[in-house]
């Protein structure tokens, strides 16, 4: 269950690939976590300021910013740098990786990914 102590948790998914994007958000869904989600960097930002998020899955390579621009940029914002964020990426050399978590990321999932390997990194990274 993905309630804690009565409380939803809530997760953003940013990636531009729409059917991806709303398989993950399905998957999720039907484990009882409430989804958003933002196809590119500036969604990303606007919806971070407006809702309280638990966690974000984020892409790399998006329109307009990058996932690793994102991920800098939230996690310098007061409000927001205890925020896990997981890298979900198809980007498989090291250097991105490392990338990722020097910027703040607490987790890198690359694609193609199974539903049990995405369940897993959020139940994780939700503590």
């Amino acid at each position: 269950m993905a309630a804690v102590s009565g409380k939803t948790k809530r997760i953003l998914i940013v990636d531009d690939d729409l059917e991806l994007a709303r398989m993950m958000e399905e998957i999720l869904h039907n484990h009882d976590y409430e989804i958003l989600l933002a196809h590119d960097g500036i969604q990303a930002i606007e919806k971070s300021k407006k809702e309280k998020i638990d966690l974000i899955l984020l892409d790399i390579r998006m329109p307009f910013f990058s996932g690793f621009w994102f991920c800098d940029a939230f996690k310098q914002r007061r409000e927001t740098k205890d925020v896990p964020v997981v890298v979900v990426s198809a980007l498989q050399e090291e250097e991105h990786v490392q990338k990722a978590y020097h910027l703040g990321a607490s987790d890198y999932l690359k694609k193609p990914f199974h539903a049990a390997e995405l369940l897993a990194v959020v139940k994780k990274n939700l503590g």
